[in-house]
């Protein structure tokens, strides 16, 4: 007779997890984050990852429109993977946790390159979605129209990247 095998819970790991926020941004991680709070049934967590996350995302889109151009890239990475790492680092599970677990076990490498690929594409829709917008709102006046902010858009509009007046 087989024996029966004990289900098992799939995670994403923290390093999954910090991979995902360097090579897709926010959303994915959002999603892993709340996928996991789920599994590990601690749903307030995953409610304040899910509304408190996405508003971070959105609230970075528009300050994004009103920073120098010439900030690299890198920057806002960095502050995210920072920001994220202190959120696993304190409510979440490390690897020796998960590993010593025999309910949980590791989302395979293949599913996060999955998710990220997929991730990557929602947060870069998203982003020329409000991009788009707070160019709108700024230019009919709902939102201020600093030096700095017509400055990047003339840049950007030199460079091809958008069109602008």
């Amino acid at each position: 007779m087989e024996e029966a095998r004990q289900k098992t819970d799939l995670l994403y790991s923290p390093r999954q997890i910090e991979i995902a926020i360097v090579l897709a941004g926010p959303v994915c991680t959002i999603y892993m984050l709340v996928k996991n709070y789920n599994i590990l049934e601690q749903y307030e967590f995953s409610r304040n990852v899910k509304y408190l996350g996405s508003f971070l995302f959105l609230s970075l889109l528009v300050a994004i429109a009103y920073i120098p151009y010439d900030i690299p890239n890198g920057a806002f990475q960095a502050s995210c993977l920072i920001f994220v790492w202190a959120i696993l680092k304190k409510y979440h599970m490390t690897k020796d946790e998960i590993s010593d677990s025999s309910a949980l076990d590791f989302r395979s490498n293949w599913t996060v390159v999955l998710v990220t690929l997929l991730g990557l594409i929602i947060t870069l829709g998203i982003g020329t979605i409000v991009s788009i917008l707070v160019i709108i709102a700024a230019d009919v006046g709902l939102l201020p129209m600093t030096d700095s902010f017509v400055s990047t858009l003339e840049e950007m509009s030199a460079e091809g990247i958008i069109f602008w007046r």
